[in-house]
């Protein structure tokens, strides 16, 4: 689920549809890694997960180069820190993302 913050507020206004469409996606690996009991979801105490632009090229039927912009474009606005990628929850928080 893409949080409704994404296609409202600044500066997530300005996203290409497809990093929306990455973030959605990394949001759902995120809640499945929570539930994994090793805990290796997580790297000092911040969620994280794990998807190479190869994947998430594959995942949205592009080039793996313009997975890699898709990257950038979160990274630029703060949603995603750089590898292990670090998720950033866009603020504010939606309710069903609690």
């Amino acid at each position: 689920m893409i949080p409704s913050s994404l296609l409202s507020e600044e500066p997530y206004r300005e996203l290409p549809g497809e990093s929306k469409l990455l973030y959605g996606h990394l949001l759902g690996l995120l809640r499945l890694s929570a539930q994994d009991t090793t805990g290796h979801w997580k790297a000092d105490g911040r969620p994280c997960v794990s998807l190479s632009r190869a994947s998430a090229g594959r995942l949205l039927h592009c080039q793996r180069e313009k997975a890699a912009g898709l990257f950038a474009a979160l990274e630029r606005c703060g949603l995603l820190e750089p590898v292990p990628y670090y998720m950033n929850l866009p603020r504010p928080k939606e309710p069903n993302e609690l």
